[in-house]
């Protein structure tokens, strides 16, 4: 009774451990973007389920390998933007069952989208679902696992980046709807949106973790530049980011996609106003500012894009 007891203690633990180095509120925030995106392709509710729950999933094996290769340079980073790595910390995990745990959530995806997605076994779709599917784990591992570990060769890091995130995201949920694939346009305008993303926080990600990743010799885009150079490419890039927002949001609005509104915009100059603190101070305090604030403005955004997506919204779910 004892040892059931204590059998069932540890697997408490494990399941603790596991949830935690899958950093859940990373999946939740691209499980939204994914849910945006299946929105912009006026997908049916079913698909937006499945859109949104499998890159939830999708996301917890992502981190859960980014969270053990980054466990030494998590366990000196003060910053604590997210729930810390536990791998950085006195833990009962080993390889094996991070290992184990990814290639399970993983797996788990075929038969989710089997079950809800409309379609989903003809042999086309199939097909290019696991290609899909393959872009995105293949890109994954190249991120974070060793020799590749492309986040810590510089311009590769952002590359592979904008391939998962960017390239990825969008072609996977194009293909969640109940014909084989969506309108080219329509992936157009997902990727364009997903890479608007990527360009707002990935580099101030990567100048609040400088110090860091030059002690354990990861050799990233920003500091491969040089705190200095990586600042005025990170306002440059986030002032580029606002701009393709401000563009995008007046195409969807002149093509009735969109109710005619300004709070996007204001967005955007908040953002403007952190990329100048960023450049006025030169420093963490700076990039941490900009991210918080670029994460609170892309959430306020998804929002704002939901609500305000109804003419087309409307029409397709009522």
């Amino acid at each position: 009774m004892k040892s059931e007891t204590n059998r069932l203690v540890r697997v408490k633990e494990y399941s603790w451990y596991l949830l935690l180095v899958s950093r859940p509120e990373w999946g939740f925030i691209f499980s939204q973007v994914a849910l945006m995106i299946a929105l912009l392709y006026r997908l049916p509710v079913n698909s937006l389920i499945s859109s949104s729950l499998s890159i939830f999933l999708f996301s917890l094996g992502h981190f859960s390998l980014n969270g053990y290769y980054d466990r030494e340079s998590d366990s000196i980073n003060p910053r604590g933007l997210s729930l810390r790595n536990p791998l950085g910390e006195s833990n009962p995990l080993q390889k094996v069952q991070i290992l184990s745990w990814t290639i399970l959530i993983w797996i788990l995806l075929v038969p989710f989208n089997l079950l809800l997605v409309p379609n989903s076994r003809t042999v086309s779709k199939i097909l290019l679902l696991i290609l899909a599917c393959l872009i995105g784990i293949i890109g994954s591992v190249l991120y974070s696992v060793p020799p590749f570990k492309l986040k810590s060769r510089p311009i590769l890091d952002i590359l592979d980046t904008l391939v998962i995130i960017g390239v990825f995201i969008p072609i996977y949920v194009g293909l969640l709807g109940p014909t084989t694939f969506v309108e080219l346009d329509l992936v157009g305008l997902g990727i364009l949106l997903n890479f608007i993303l990527v360009m707002g926080i990935h580099l101030p990600t990567m100048l609040i973790d400088i110090e860091t990743d030059q002690t354990v010799g990861d050799k990233t885009t920003v500091v491969f530049l040089g705190r200095s150079k990586a600042i005025k490419l990170t306002a440059g890039v986030v002032l580029v980011r606002v701009l393709l927002l401000v563009l995008l949001n007046i195409y969807l609005m002149n093509n009735n996609l969109l109710i005619a509104n300004w709070t996007p915009f204001l967005l955007g100059i908040i953002e403007i106003v952190a990329v100048f603190n960023l450049l006025r101070r030169q420093d963490q305090e700076g990039a941490l500012l900009l991210y918080r604030t670029i994460m609170i403005t892309s959430g306020g955004g998804a929002v704002i894009f939901g609500l305000l997506y109804s003419p087309t919204l409307l029409a397709t779910y009522f």
